[in-house]
């Protein structure tokens, strides 16, 4: 009989333990259903590439989403090569700029959290959500081979996120624990927001570092 996982967007994770051989079950992508994401599980079957002690791999292809603040503003790409929230029309919602690509990990380390890699298009390039330090993130161009597989403990474009409630999420930095994405007013534009890091923990309450996570629709 086959069994469907009807799992939410943050927790999907394989029934069975991660061992040194890495021969875990796999997870093939189903449907969306109301903001949950179901996927099958297949047959188990053994990888070419051990999965080290401190390691990520990439698993299921990208989801394309939406991400919004707390006053439904978009999270975008500028052209200045910053990420910064702002309004969008119906029309430019369909743009590039503001649709992320939501890449999943298989973590070794974390059995609670799964970690994510957040992306868009950009002149026909993948830029990735990068943490330039303990305050600042910016756009990197993206190695599709190189992060394949991540060997360590951390890595400056991967987050652990977890579902506050249905459709919000918060994304904590595998390279700096305890700091998460949020969002701040840009000074003198206080309809624009841009992208930051903040301290905080995954527990705390703070608006400002709660993202509503969309499903992008045609």
């Amino acid at each position: 009989m086959e069994t469907y996982c009807g799992l939410s967007f943050m927790f999907l994770f394989c029934r069975h333990p991660l061992m040194a051989t890495c021969e875990d079950s796999h997870l093939k992508f189903i449907q969306t259903i109301n903001n949950s994401f179901y996927f099958k599980e297949t047959s188990s079957a053994p990888c070419e590439t051990e999965l080290c002690s401190d390691a990520f791999r990439r698993r299921e292809p990208p989801i394309s989403m939406w991400i919004q603040s707390k006053d439904q503003k978009f999270l975008v790409l500028k052209t200045s090569g910053k990420f910064e929230f702002e309004d969008r029309t119906v029309h430019d919602r369909g743009q590039p700029d503001c649709q992320f690509e939501i890449q999943i990990y298989q973590d070794s380390l974390s059995n609670k959290y799964q970690s994510v890699m957040l992306y868009v298009c950009a002149d026909g390039e993948k830029m990735m959500i990068s943490c330039k330090d303990y305050k600042e993130v910016c756009p990197e161009p993206m190695d599709p081979e190189v992060l394949k597989m991540i060997t360590a403990a951390g890595h400056k474009a991967l987050f652990r996120w977890k579902c506050i409630s249905t459709g919000k999420y918060k994304f904590e930095s595998t390279m700096y624990p305890g700091f998460f994405l949020a969002f701040e007013h840009v000074e003198d534009m206080p309809c624009l927001h841009k992208l930051i890091l903040r301290h905080g923990s995954m527990d705390e309450v703070d608006e400002s570092g709660i993202f509503y996570v969309n499903k992008c629709s045609p």
